[in-house]
């Protein structure tokens, strides 16, 4: 059945089309998904951890096991079995964008989620 053209269901196709595209407007304006993710990778895969959950994550790598803590909304490694122990001395990770890695034990930690603030700007 058409009506000056439309058809019975165009109308609610559009409506639904409308309101999808508000509700992401409205999610990106109030910072919808800005939760910090700690992402670990090793020769396994990769794995997410949420950084609002204070633990311990005991992870399996080439040579050993090495245990990351996640505490305060920050990650670190606090223990790994390489030889150095580089990894340990990196310290805590919280922002975007850091990583830490124990190349002995091939694992590899970063931050990813919404920076908080601009720390420089470019022209």
């Amino acid at each position: 059945m058409k009506f000056a053209g439309v058809k019975v269901l165009d109308l609610p196709v559009l409506l639904l089309s409308v309101a999808a595209l508000l509700a992401s407007v409205l999610l990106v304006r109030r910072g919808g998904g800005d939760e910090r993710l700690l992402v670990v990778r090793t020769q396994e895969g990769e794995f997410v951890y949420p950084l609002s959950k204070d633990a311990v994550y005991r992870i399996e790598g080439s040579i050993g096991i090495s245990e990351i803590e996640v505490s305060g909304g920050k990650a670190r490694f606090r223990d790994s079995p390489c030889p150095g122990k580089t990894c340990v001395m990196t310290g805590e990770l919280s922002e975007p964008g850091t990583w830490a890695a124990c190349l002995p034990n091939q694992v590899f930690i970063r931050i990813e989620g919404k920076a908080q603030e601009l720390d420089a700007i470019a022209q």
